[in-house]
């Protein structure tokens, strides 16, 4: 709503799927985004040449034509010297955005450099791999319109946060009227646990351990699993060889073989008369159990392994590491077993007229809080294994990829064409997905040329134990990359904040750049530190962005509801001096030359990032005749997906198209001929290979790799923070999101700040009544956390019972410290400077790092 041209208020778009007319307390918030006096509104360049924590960096203002002079002058120095010196710090906070500046200048100048810092080393390396893996999908969620019975592992989806949130979060609200029931496994009681069926406190970081030991409750002592699913949509059928742990293969076609109970003979996987694609399909029984010999080697069914393998995650041993006791964890797995009602079908109308599918009523579902630890990746699919005993996985009432990921598209066009097929192992591999490689199968390790190594490195996305090494340079020369870091673009980032220890990050890692230009809202403690030239960015409403729900597997409407492909565009033209990023990247690639590449990223981005190959027609010129403005751009990419009456100008007139949904692209499971993982063969082969290529520049020089988390099967593996010795050390401490806040920005808001401070919990340390009482702190106590690195934060103590008595919890990336933040400045606790980035606090299998930690409290002097 705007009067005399000014915004006052924002309302939901009723005809957006995502949230039906309603929106969160971040957007009702948002106009005060538009006028805040404390924005970046002109170019900005640092004049004191020292950089570093509480530098000032005395900026003064310049033109854009001096800014963009300074910003393509460096950028041309660092072509001469290597193109691939430039870095792009993005961040999670401008997702959308990023699918089209970054890409194509990194494209078409010619850096594989990048990373959205915290926001990504935090969130998602292990959920987003295994999900990936798993579901084709960033995340899953249960499919809250039919499930009856969910496990939350540290999970706020459905409860005001996470993807897709105020549809999931009204979706939880009418399934918990019909008695829909949420058991939550969370260290505090969090909003999740607050509304759940039961909440369940656990220790931090050991979400693994008690997946695990659910599965084998269901395996081993309950005996309840989906014997249909199993054998037809999972590898848990594909014989191994006892003598390295592989698949036996045909020898003609080197397809993995399965044991043919009715011809009592070995098949390859894909044979048709083992074959179910969909439900109603008639097989024959293959075996899960037993062994075979085949030509003269015995072999054992994939799921005869991990049935075996998981009988060490008895309830009992699992409470000695998760402090959930024994007989609550035999009960859980119990009741989400009964939940799952295998056997049970439902009829779906498909375009094919009505089919039976399993209905799955249960599922698991989790996100940061549950992987970010040093076990990230095998808890990911620990905690997704419990939904695949019990059949519960992309089918009616159970877990579903989340994003809504799988379509054949908008009628008319086919596209966004996201349908997954199989590899020639019969294992899900995705159609589109948001990087340029998909997560299954597995890249080949090959010498690496990124600044972080990653090349070397198939299991993860990025990774900060390398750039933020004091030996990052000594590392770099090891390995033979024959440049360094030159130049950083950051788009909206605040890394000083939001990695981890802000002294590590800045001195190892961003004060080793020669020339830093940051876009950016406010000011923020990365600015002031390292900056060398501010760029006033555009908000979400001064711009136009094509694509709002993300690429492929992000934010898609979930469950039946329809197909929604939102856009932002600007209610008021920017402000003051403002540019939008997309605008002036298209801009400085017009100053250097590389237009005509910067086009050919974007054109080849679309078909990985939004499933289907562009038409000719709409395709930006890449052989440098024609120029596109960024209205252009969007206006083509709607088009292509929709066809040419849906472009720029009529989506705009509702800021969404929409298409209907095909019950068979929600629950594909069983229209699909793809299988996933239970056994995981090809980590064996890529752990084999890290480690050649790892040991052949001395790698164990710089870091200690633990290479036995390349595993067949998933297992648990304890962390730095349920292990660790000291005493003095006695508190587990982590953070949590508030839902009032997204990363780092939001507290500079001031009614956001208004209702944060209404909240007990929001900008103080939590602490159990009991525990404080112990160690002589009261409430509103003044107090120092500490961790075993002597890395420290304050804050001020808030007493709850609704804390495991060991813990400590801490809200949001608060603790701000910028003097261009007033509002945000000295509100909450930097729970992040106790973040260690070295290895040992990363997951070897997914480099997601440790984001909780042990720490003594003591009260602060004076």
């Amino acid at each position: 709503r705007r009067q005399n041209g000014i915004v006052t208020e924002i309302e939901g778009n009723p005809e957006a799927p995502t949230g039906r007319g309603h929106c969160c307390v971040k957007a009702l918030a948002s106009p005060h985004l538009l006028y805040d006096p404390y924005r970046v509104n002109y170019p900005m360049k640092r004049t004191n040449p020292k950089k570093g924590l509480g530098e000032d960096p005395k900026f003064v203002r310049i033109s854009w034509e001096e800014a963009l002079d300074t910003i393509v002058q460096k950028l041309e120095e660092c072509r001469e010297r290597d193109p691939r010196g430039v870095f792009f710090q993005a961040t999670t906070t401008q997702a959308s955005e990023i699918r089209f500046g970054v890409i194509g200048f990194m494209k078409g100048f010619g850096t594989p450099n990048y990373w959205v810092s915290g926001g990504g080393l935090h969130c998602g390396n292990g959920a987003h791999f295994m999900n990936g893996i798993m579901h084709v999908s960033w995340s899953i969620i249960p499919d809250f319109a039919h499930c009856n019975y969910a496990l939350n592992f540290g999970c706020s989806k459905g409860h005001g946060a996470g993807h897709v949130a105020v549809q999931n979060a009204t979706q939880v609200a009418d399934a918990r009227y019909r008695g829909f029931k949420n058991v939550v496994f969370d260290p505090f009681q969090s909003a999740q646990a607050s509304k759940g069926h039961e909440w369940v406190p656990i220790r931090v970081g050991t979400d693994g351990a008690l997946a695990l030991g659910l599965v084998n409750s269901l395996l081993n002592e309950h005996e309840i699993y989906d014997v249909e699913y199993l054998s037809y949509k999972t590898n848990s059928p594909y014989l191994i060889r006892p003598s390295d742990g592989r698949y036996l293969r045909d020898e003609e076609t080197n397809k993995p073989l399965v044991w043919d109970l009715v011809d009592k003979a070995p098949k390859v996987h894909d044979d048709p008369s083992i074959t179910r694609v969909q439900y109603e399909d008639e097989a024959h029984e293959v075996a899960l159990t037993g062994r075979y010999d085949v030509k003269g080697t015995e072999c054992t069914p994939a799921f005869e392994l991990l049935k075996e393998h998981v009988k060490k995650y008895t309830p009992e041993y699992v409470e000695k590491i998760t402090w959930v006791p024994a007989a609550t964890v035999s009960r859980i797995a119990k009741e989400f077993g009964e939940a799952a009602e295998i056997g049970s079908t439902v009829t779906i109308d498909t375009d094919e007229g009505p089919k039976k599918i399993p209905r799955r009523p249960a599922g698991t579902h989790f996100f940061r809080g549950a992987q970010g630890h040093t076990n990230s990746g095998w808890t990911c699919l620990s905690i997704d294994m419990v939904n695949h005993m019990v059949g519960a996985a992309d089918t009616w009432g159970s877990a579903l990829g989340l994003g809504a990921t799988v379509q054949n598209g908008y009628k008319k066009t086919g596209k966004p064409y996201q349908i997954p097929y199989p590899c020639p192992d019969g294992l899900l591999k995705a159609k589109a997905w948001v990087y340029d490689h998909i997560p299954y199968p597995l890249r080949v390790p090959k010498q690496p040329t990124r600044l972080d190594l990653h090349d070397m490195f198939p299991t993860s996305i990025y990774n900060a134990f390398v750039m933020t090494s004091p030996k990052w340079f000594e590392i770099l020369e090891r390995f033979k990359i024959p440049y360094r870091p030159d130049v950083m673009i950051n788009f909206g980032s605040n890394s000083v904040m939001t990695m981890g220890n802000a002294e590590t990050v800045t001195e190892n890692f961003l004060k080793k750049f020669r020339f830093i230009f940051s876009f950016q809202l406010y000011v923020t403690e990365f600015e002031e530190a390292v900056a060398d030239i501010v760029l006033p960015d555009a908000c979400f409403l001064e711009r136009y962005t094509p694509a709002v729900s993300f690429p492929s597997t992000f934010s898609h409407p979930q469950g039946e509801d329809d197909w929604g492909w939102t856009i932002r565009q600007p209610v008021v033209e920017p402000l003051h001096e403002r540019r939008d990023f997309n605008v002036v990247m298209l801009d400085i690639s017009k100053r250097l030359g590389i237009l005509h590449k910067y086009y050919k990223g974007l054109n080849d981005a679309v078909t990985m990032r939004y499933g289907g190959e562009m038409d000719e027609k709409y395709k930006l010129n890449e052989d440098g005749t024609e120029e596109h403005t960024w209205e252009d751009v969007c206006d083509r990419l709607l088009k292509d997906r929709f066809g040419e009456e849906h472009g720029l100008e009529h989506i705009r007139k509702k800021g969404v198209f929409t298409w209907p949904k095909r019950k068979e692209d929600v629950y594909w499971k069983w229209f699909n001929p793809s299988r996933v993982p239970v056994y995981f063969e090809y980590f064996i082969d890529s752990g084999e290979q890290i480690k050649k290529l790892w040991d052949e520049y001395g790698g164990a020089d710089y870091f200690d790799f633990d290479w036995s988390r390349f595993k067949a099967l998933a297992v648990w593996f304890t962390g730095p923070t349920p292990t660790e010795k000291n005493d003095d050390y006695d508190m587990h401490t982590f953070y949590w999101r508030a839902v009032t806040h997204c990363n780092s920005l939001t507290q500079q808001n001031p009614y956001l700040d208004e209702v944060s401070q209404e909240d007990p919990y929001v900008y103080s340390v939590q602490m159990h009544k009991a525990t404080a009482a112990e160690k002589g702190i009261e409430e509103g106590d003044k107090v120092w956390l500490e961790n075993p690195e002597g890395h420290r934060v304050k804050g001020w103590v808030a007493l709850t019972e609704g804390i495991e008595p060991h813990h400590l919890a801490i809200a949001a990336v608060a603790g701000h410290w910028g003097k261009y933040m007033p509002i945000a400045k000295g509100k909450g606790t930097f729970f992040n400077d106790l973040v260690e980035m070295d290895l040992a606090h990363t997951d070897p299998l997914t480099f997601n790092q440790d984001i909780c930690c042990r720490v003594k409290i003591y009260k602060q002097n004076g």
